[in-house]
């Protein structure tokens, strides 16, 4: 029916935050996850995307751990790559060396993408990426804008959470 009113769920949005339960600064301190102690030390992390149909795109990026299981890295508000994880924030992440190759005895893990354009983690996560990577950052800055001129670097973060792996079940003999 044209022009009924309907009650709004306060909830029909998601929000893009960092898990609360794990919310430390350095993740190698004690206590801190497996998952997260990882991504602290990989050089790189490989993300692969969906670009399309049957289209997978995988690229390297600079990663900081966000809690227990969850990460983060910047992209820019121009890249076609915000768009993509904005619609679809399906994700494949595995720790890379800093060629951004697949590192020796490493996995891959799924992951839901989250891009977020304000807030306090946008600072937060450039600090961290600055403090892990130092003058990498600055190397990254300066392709960027050889790559693509005057679009801003680095203005969206995006949170990815990464989910255990689930064992697969073999069935029986």
């Amino acid at each position: 029916m044209a022009g009924t009113l309907v009650d709004v769920p306060t909830n029909y949005r998601q929000i893009a935050q960092p898990d609360p339960a794990g919310a430390r600064r350095l993740p190698a301190r004690v206590g801190a996850s497996p998952l997260a102690t990882m991504w602290q030390a990989a050089k790189t992390v490989l993300v692969t995307r969906v670009a399309g149909p049957q289209e997978l795109v995988t690229v390297p990026r600079l990663v900081v751990p966000i809690g227990q299981n969850q990460l983060a890295f910047r992209v820019s508000s121009y890249a076609e790559e915000a768009d993509q994880l904005a619609r679809d924030g399906r994700v494949i992440v595995q720790p890379g060396d800093w060629r951004g190759n697949p590192a020796l005895g490493s996995h891959q893990w799924h992951g839901q993408a989250q891009v977020v354009t304000g807030g306090t983690l946008l600072p937060f996560v450039q600090s961290e990426i600055d403090a892990k990577y130092r003058w990498r950052t600055s190397i990254a800055r300066v392709a960027h804008r050889v790559a693509r001129g005057a679009a801003p670097y680095g203005d969206v973060v995006v949170l990815v959470t990464v989910r255990e792996p689930v064992p697969m079940l073999m069935p029986p003999r």
